[in-house]
């Protein structure tokens, strides 16, 4: 069963032990991201509620740091370990991907819970809100689980896009927001420059139903495909959703708090924004960005803010994303690889590391992975390198896997390099970053791409062949477990 809004799954958290209301204010946004990065240390911990001093609006973060919790959220049963849960939500969100009959489209409502306040002009201040600078060295406050909607200006009736790209607020009526061609943001804005527009409309809504923010990180198979009918799908009901006060678009009608605005695609208005401590865990040079000019913020009476931690491969900005952003790639990879059997990008990589397992019948399957892989949409904007293995690799464990590397390759032979290509620009391996001539935004990074042929080699090849690893007799082994105990060991 759907969870209506953020609230309807706080409850559900507070009745499980999985939410804490704190006992004492926090001083300040370095007191809230350190408490946060504590807690992705110590395993991820409950959701927590809590006020920060000077700010009346109540606040919760973590409500999304474990796998567990975002399964509970879809109505799933959580394994006990990390990989399974892991494994769980991305066959999960892929199989709801590939189903589009079984998309559910929004339904627009008249009114919803989300614009009980309506503040427009000299009401809006976007200081007043309890949005603050979380890090020593981010370069202002930053809004970091923001839902971005915007729609193709050319053709309205479809293109919606819901996307999650940070906003750093410049003062009380401003904010930057994230823009990169790569994304479908800025085919919207491409389109939009196209027809001579000056500006699009763009609605941020925070403090959502945990889907919601689920799938405003799964990469679609068309920009053209809507998140909220994959939302409608993974609720097994529409999403409700109500008209902004000031600008063409729709919006969550249950979230606790929308701005709306503009989004200014004037070249010479851009401004610098950052930095900022983002998701792959450094802090990224200031980047060149458009300016969000908000014309109304909307919120419930009794509003709570949303926020999360980044930086942290745990974190609960992080680590319930990289199953989403895998769903996708990995329905490509089964269509594409020659004997595909699995995909992982492990979580400590933040995804610049992707690891393909598969079935090997015949000589240069491996290769051909490698090159599928890096082809794909994700595997060239996002990943820096490749390792593909057989299937008696578990790639969710690290060590198997470089143990294949260090045993299965040979550098001059099973190592393909990719020369520069433009990629997104947080990539933080990049050897250099610019702006568009276009935009004037900082748009792509470039970086090669490396693939590692780690499968086993056969005589086909023209090889030495891979050796047999090394097991114990089975018999042996199973006697051992059955006399265990009388050898005297626990």
């Amino acid at each position: 069963m759907a969870f209506k809004d953020l609230r309807e799954f706080l409850t559900k958290l507070e009745e499980i032990g999985q939410l804490v209301r704190l006992k004492t204010e926090l001083e300040d946004g370095y007191e809230v991201s350190a408490l946060g990065w504590e807690l992705s240390d110590r395993g991820g911990g409950p959701a927590i509620m809590f006020k920060i001093k000077g700010y009346d609006t109540p606040v919760v973060a973590n409500v999304q740091g474990t796998l567990q919790r975002n399964a509970i959220a879809l109505g799933l049963e959580p394994a006990d370990a990390m990989e399974k849960n892991f494994v769980i939500l991305r066959n999960h969100m892929a199989q709801a991907l590939a189903t589009k009959e079984a998309w559910i489209e929004p339904e627009i409502v008249k009114s919803g819970p989300c614009q009980e306040v309506v503040l427009t002009n000299n009401e809006v201040d976007l200081k007043k809100l309890p949005i603050l600078q979380w890090n020593p060295m981010d370069g202002g406050p930053y809004i970091t689980l923001p839902n971005v909607i915007t729609r193709d200006p050319l053709n309205p009736k479809f293109g919606r896009n819901n996307g999650m790209y940070r906003a750093m607020i410049h003062d009380g009526k401003t904010t930057g927001i994230m823009c990169c061609a790569t994304q479908d943001i800025g085919i919207h804005i491409a389109r939009a420059r196209s027809a001579g527009r000056r500006t699009i409309p763009v609605a941020i809504a925070i403090g959502l139903d945990p889907i919601i923010n689920m799938v405003s990180c799964t990469k679609m198979e068309s920009f053209m495909d809507d998140e909220f009918a994959l939302a409608g799908a993974l609720r097994g009901e529409a999403v409700e959703m109500v008209k902004c006060k000031t600008v063409d678009l729709d919006v969550p009608a249950h979230a606790e708090l929308v701005l709306e605005g503009n989004l200014d695609l004037d070249p010479t208005h851009a401004k610098l924004e950052g930095s900022f401590g983002e998701w792959m865990g450094y802090f990224e040079e200031p980047m060149m960005l458009p300016v969000f000019r908000v014309t109304a913020i909307t919120h419930r009476k009794d509003w709570i803010y949303q926020m999360c931690t980044l930086g942290h491969e745990r974190s609960d900005g992080d680590l319930w994303k990289i199953p989403f952003l895998q769903a996708n790639n990995y329905n490509n990879l089964k269509r594409t690889v020659i004997g595909f059997r699995d995909y992982y990008a492990p979580i400590s990589s933040r995804g610049y590391k992707a690891v393909v397992q598969i079935e090997k019948r015949y000589p240069g399957w491996g290769k051909q992975a490698v090159l599928a892989y890096l082809g794909s949409g994700q595997g060239m904007a996002a990943a820096n390198y490749v390792v593909v293995v057989d299937t008696d690799i578990d790639i969710y464990n690290q060590d198997m896997v470089d143990w294949a590397i260090a045993t299965r390759v040979d550098p001059a032979k099973d190592v393909l390099i990719i020369p520069e290509v433009g990629v997104y620009p947080l990539n933080p391996a990049a050897s250099r970053r610019s702006e568009s001539d276009v935009t004037g935004y900082t748009e792509f990074g470039f970086i090669g791409k490396m693939g590692i042929d780690a499968t086993k080699k056969m005589v086909l090849e023209n090889r030495r062949p891979t050796g047999i690893p090394v097991k114990p007799d089975p018999q042996a082994l199973e006697k051992v477990r059955k006399k265990w105990r009388s050898y005297g060991l626990q």
